[in-house]
């Protein structure tokens, strides 16, 4: 009989702490279901969240059939940590050969400067290097030694005057040339008129005046 009652008491005792566990289960599992299943919700995924950089890119269009890029050869080229490259193919101050006649009327040279970047150039110059060097640019050729100050430049953007004197003034002057901006697919277009000085002899015949032009945008 002890041990009946023993095990009647002990029934007794277990009995409401297993109500009160299932209890807490019960509404545990209420509260967890409720929040899940009645909860509303919206969201917005950006996948396409990025940034670009922008390139600035400029294209030079001299004779016909004469481009030229500032990453290379062609606009497909890989652009360089420097972006700038030896145009050999434009020659800004035209191929005719010079004579010294007052009568003669000089065909101007046009450049084509094309931004063909997508931002704009904020700033656009042309820098000389400094020098005009004089070479002979065949055989025979004269003995002068002076011929840079004999060759006159005048180089228009339209009807504004960029520069106007004697290559040999060119090459000195330290000062870059300010050029208009150009915007994204927009172009600035320049003629470059040489003329021999009148009166020369024939010592300046056969030689050749080069001053190197850098054109230099920046963003």
């Amino acid at each position: 009989m002890a041990s009946s009652s023993h095990r009647a008491r002990a029934r007794l005792r277990t009995t409401p702490l297993a109500v009160v566990t299932g209890l807490a289960a019960a509404v545990l599992m209420a509260l967890t279901m409720s929040g899940t299943m009645s909860a509303f919700t919206a969201s917005i995924t950006n996948a396409n969240a990025n940034v670009s950089s922008g390139t600035l890119l400029m294209k030079m269009d001299g004779a016909p059939g004469a481009t030229c890029y500032s990453n290379g050869a062609e606009k497909s080229t890989p652009i360089s940590a420097s972006n700038s490259t030896s145009c050999t193919t434009v020659n800004t101050f035209g191929t005719s050969a010079l004579v010294p006649d007052p009568s003669e009327v000089r065909p101007a040279t046009t450049v084509v400067v094309t931004n063909d970047g997508t931002v704009s150039a904020r700033t656009f110059t042309l820098r000389k290097a400094d020098i005009c060097r004089q070479t002979a640019s065949g055989s025979p050729s004269g003995t002068a030694t002076d011929v840079c100050g004999k060759i006159n430049l005048l180089v228009m953007s339209g009807s504004t005057q960029i520069f106007s004197g004697t290559l040999q003034q060119l090459g000195a002057s330290t000062v870059d040339l300010v050029l208009p901006a150009v915007a994204p697919k927009s172009s600035q277009s320049f003629t470059f008129t040489t003329k021999l000085a009148d009166g020369l002899s024939n010592d300046y015949q056969g030689l050749t005046a080069t001053v190197p032009l850098t054109w230099t945008f920046t963003a």
